[in-house]
């Protein structure tokens, strides 16, 4: 009986065993549409035989386990593919909004308001009197002005909406981190009493989502904990343990058991990673080239314009450019003055003075000796003292740091052979004023007084003329000039070369295209589609 017995209990386990493996086959089938699902197999193996009467008898069959039919390699280099096409994806996206903020078939062209601002320079110097001409000059300088602080503030705004980014990407993180905390729990009270698989499926589906958002690295112990960290070994899972992340003051920051420490140049990969490079590498590019030019715009035509004289002279101006300490060396940073590495000491520059009738008076004040940068105690104030001291009829004060010239009654004033470039530094008799992209404007006197656009020059005896177009065709020649600019690498280092302004823009305009085509391929390269 005991044999009759043995066969029955085989067949039972036998049948019972084969319907355990359809139910598997039919839970496979059920999920064949569930996002992250892994097949899983009965594994199917003898019973353990059964001695009887001195012979070893086999017992059939039994289920052993189910199993997840996964490849951690396929997943861990799946995982690293999805962090690096999703950084890729972020860039891309945002190269392409960049490229529109330099779309020269847009109405704010650039390159068409460079045209429109040296075609108006030429067109005075073709009627240095004109009162159209003049106002259509300072039209084309102020709509260029408006260009840069427009493309400028465009910039600014992406920053603005990275950081918004990657704020929300911490948050995203840390719900995902929280959830897979939550998942090892839950996997290692099932797995006391059998399989976790589903619960598997689901605590590798959060980790895929989490390496969308950074570059993570992921291993299980022998405890079935899942632990995972950043790319650089910082954790964010251990155990039932979630580390978070937070943004704060423009930096990632990770939250360990002793404090916050910051992260934000440790993350690589996945859509942070994307935003971060973008923010702190690829604008930044952009920005210091943009300021660049707007910078060297300013300091070339002002240069230029500084030099020359308007249809009269000034009974007074104030310079637009201030030294924060007046006490401090002109051709220092210590000054505070924007161009003051643009100052060249060792050089003059001559003052003349008119009288009511318009004739030079006192033609022996050039400043040749006394009022010439040539050493450390060249400031602002001492500026002050040698031009009060040296010109007749003409004051000068220090107001705030900027520098005041003031003629007497019935006295005008103006400029000629600013070979040291302290003038334009100090924003005396200038075209722009503002240092960089944001702040770039037509000097308001000229604006409220056409005529002191400086259209003529001084010649060696004082004389100057209404129809004098010396310093208009200067201008006019500064468009095709190769002037001192910077380019910038990625990583923010400068390097010195010459280009013209308007090459340098196309310049800038061309590496944004050469830049997005790059990343494209790359993004391409990286799909895991």
């Amino acid at each position: 009986m005991a044999g009759i017995g043995l066969v029955l209990n085989t067949a039972k386990d036998a049948l019972l065993t084969q319907q355990y493996a359809m139910d598997v086959v039919s839970h496979n089938i059920a999920n064949v549409s569930t996002e992250g699902y892994s097949r899983q197999t009965a594994v199917i193996q003898a019973s353990t035989p059964i001695p009887f009467s001195g012979l070893i008898f086999g017992s059939g069959v039994g289920l052993d386990k189910i199993q997840r039919e996964i490849d951690s390699f396929v997943e861990t280099r799946l995982r690293d593919r999805t962090s690096d096409h999703a950084a890729m994806t972020e860039k891309e996206t945002y190269l392409n909004v960049i490229e529109g903020v330099f779309d020269e078939n847009s109405g704010r062209s650039l390159s068409s308001q460079f045209d429109a601002f040296w075609n108006a320079w030429s067109d005075l110097s073709n009627n240095p009197s004109g009162s159209a001409e003049r106002a259509v000059l300072i039209e084309s300088g102020t709509q260029i002005c408006q260009s840069f602080k427009d493309i400028r503030n465009d910039l600014d705004q992406f920053d603005q909406e990275l950081d918004l980014a990657l704020e929300a990407g911490a948050q995203k993180i840390n719900q995902y981190t929280s959830q897979i905390a939550t998942l090892n729990e839950q996997i290692n009270h099932m797995e006391v009493n059998g399989n976790a698989n589903d619960l598997l499926d689901q605590r590798d589906m959060l980790l895929r989502g989490l390496s969308e958002y950074i570059d993570v690295n992921a291993f299980t112990d022998s405890e079935g904990n899942l632990t995972v960290t950043t790319g650089r070994g910082y954790t964010l899972v251990s155990k039932t343990d979630a580390y978070d992340l937070s943004f704060h003051e423009d930096e990632v920051k990770w939250q360990s058991s002793s404090g916050q420490l910051v992260i934000t140049d440790t993350v690589t990969g996945g859509k942070m990673g994307g935003w971060l490079e973008v923010r702190d590498e690829i604008i930044p590019k952009y920005k210091n080239e943009f300021n660049e030019l707007a910078r060297t715009v300013v300091w070339e035509v002002n240069r230029i314009h500084s030099q020359g004289v308007g249809l009269e002279g000034m009974s007074g101006v104030t310079g637009t450019f201030a030294a924060s300490d007046p006490a401090e060396e002109l051709a220092s940073a210590d000054s505070g003055l924007d161009f003051w590495d643009d100052i060249a000491t060792g050089q003059p520059f001559t003052v003349w003075v008119y009288n009511s009738a318009g004739n030079a008076v006192d033609t022996d004040i050039t400043i040749t000796s006394n009022i010439k940068l040539n050493d450390p105690a060249d400031t602002a104030n001492s500026l002050v003292h040698m031009i009060n001291s040296s010109v007749a009829n003409v004051t000068a004060a220090e107001s705030d740091g900027k520098l005041e010239i003031t003629a007497a009654s019935g006295y005008t004033f103006a400029f000629s052979n600013d070979d040291s470039g302290v003038l334009s530094a100090l924003g005396i008799n200038t075209f722009f004023h503002g240092a960089d992209a944001l702040e770039i404007d037509v000097n308001e006197a000229l604006v409220n007084d056409r005529d002191l656009i400086a259209a003529g020059r001084i010649d060696t005896t004082g004389a100057f003329a209404p129809g004098d177009n010396t310093n208009a065709l200067d201008m006019v020649a500064l468009r095709e000039t190769e002037v001192s600019l910077d380019r910038y690498t990625y990583g923010g280092a400068a390097t010195s070369g010459t280009d013209t302004l308007q090459g340098y823009f196309s310049y800038l305009v061309g590496s944004v295209g050469i830049k997005s085509q790059g990343i494209q391929r790359e993004q391409k390269s990286s799909s895991i589609s």
